[in-house]
């Protein structure tokens, strides 16, 4: 597995598709976000086929806050992210980001775990959702 910048006109449909299929959350949502994400990581499989994408906005420059994190059903559980990490880690540390944040939503407790084993920290709930960091 491998991360490659996304093309817009040519990624943007399949990973609408794949975020609506694995959140139920309409298209035009997915859009917005996308459009408006500072940068969107494509996740591919060794035959350069989309399988998930990961995406984030900058703030000061040194935060980012990853909008989505999103694996096509048959991939979940296969330890992708993991093997994607140090990958993903020394592509952020490039950008100069020192920190990482999210959303991860109450009723997903297995995302949660996941990333506290990735050294992400609770700092609080927010509604149906608790916010994550980590210091890279």
């Amino acid at each position: 597995m491998h991360f490659r910048s996304w093309i817009p006109k040519k990624d943007k449909k399949k990973l609408t598709d794949i975020t609506v299929r694995n959140f139920h959350v309409s298209p035009d949502t997915v859009n917005q976000i996308l459009e408006k994400s500072h940068n969107v990581l494509v996740i591919c499989n060794q035959k350069g086929k989309t399988v998930g994408f990961l995406c984030y906005n900058l703030y000061l420059y040194k935060v980012a806050h990853i909008n989505y994190i999103v694996l096509e059903q048959k991939y979940r559980g296969k330890g992708i992210m993991q093997s994607l990490l140090p990958e993903l880690v020394a592509y952020a540390r490039k950008q100069g980001i020192l920190v990482v944040s999210g959303f991860v939503n109450k009723k997903n407790p297995e995302a949660l775990q996941k990333f506290k084993d990735f050294g992400f920290m609770p700092i609080l709930n927010y509604h149906d959702d608790i916010l994550i960091q980590s210091l890279i």
